[in-house]
């Protein structure tokens, strides 16, 4: 705006200077004619000048404009790092951490051959049950991108969680079956896969939460 202004200054001192004074200084008495010859002269010399300052600040004022418009700001959604990435994890983290734990705590029961707290972690709707924790890992997989228009699957987090997601389905077609030895293998396998995911969006190891 600093430009502007003087490109003000500098345009008003133009027209005041040029386009207002008299083209030259005489010292002779001017008749009444003359005197309306030199008016109507002026009047154009005025015209003119307005004209052509008008026609030849236009391409400058509007460079000058387009100079100091604002960046254009990140779309809204699942927009690139920033502040949606701190939304999600301020909506998304504890929800995960709390699935984390109650996965967690299924070790004992599944070492011991029983199943019974394993299929109720799954079915639970509540947050710490796997249907809570699932959606939430997702959203905060899908948080973590450079840019609005990337895919989700080839996000990095996203497979991780995806990763996550296979095992566990395994685990509970294992379930399903009563096939305590089964569970307890993908049970392991799944432990390894969280704490890569949970790296990836920048959460405590399985270890660190206990």
């Amino acid at each position: 705006m600093k430009h502007f202004s003087l490109l003000s200054v500098f345009a008003l001192q133009f027209m005041h200077s040029e386009a207002f004074a008299p083209s030259s200084v005489s010292t002779k008495v001017s008749t009444p004619q003359t005197t309306r010859l030199e008016a109507q002269n002026s009047n154009v010399s005025r015209r003119n000048v307005l004209k052509n300052f008008s026609i030849a600040s236009i391409v400058p004022f509007v460079t000058l404009m387009s100079s100091y418009a604002e960046p254009a700001s990140a779309s809204g959604g699942a927009t690139a790092g920033g502040v949606y990435l701190l939304s999600a994890k301020q909506r998304y983290n504890e929800r995960v951490k709390a699935g984390v734990k109650g996965f967690g705590e299924l070790e004992s029961s599944i070492d011991s051959g029983s199943l019974d707290a394993a299929k109720a972690f799954f079915m639970t709707d509540d947050v710490g049950g796997w249907k809570d924790s699932s959606a939430a890992g997702y959203l905060l997989a899908n948080a973590f991108r450079r840019t609005s228009t990337t895919p989700p699957d080839s996000l990095p987090t996203v497979k991780k969680w995806k990763a996550v997601v296979a095992e566990l389905e395994t685990m509970q077609k294992a379930l399903k079956k009563k096939d305590a030895k089964t569970v307890k293998a993908s049970y392991g396998n799944a432990l390894g896969l969280l704490d890569t995911y949970l790296e990836s969006v920048s959460l405590p190891s399985m270890l660190e939460m206990k």
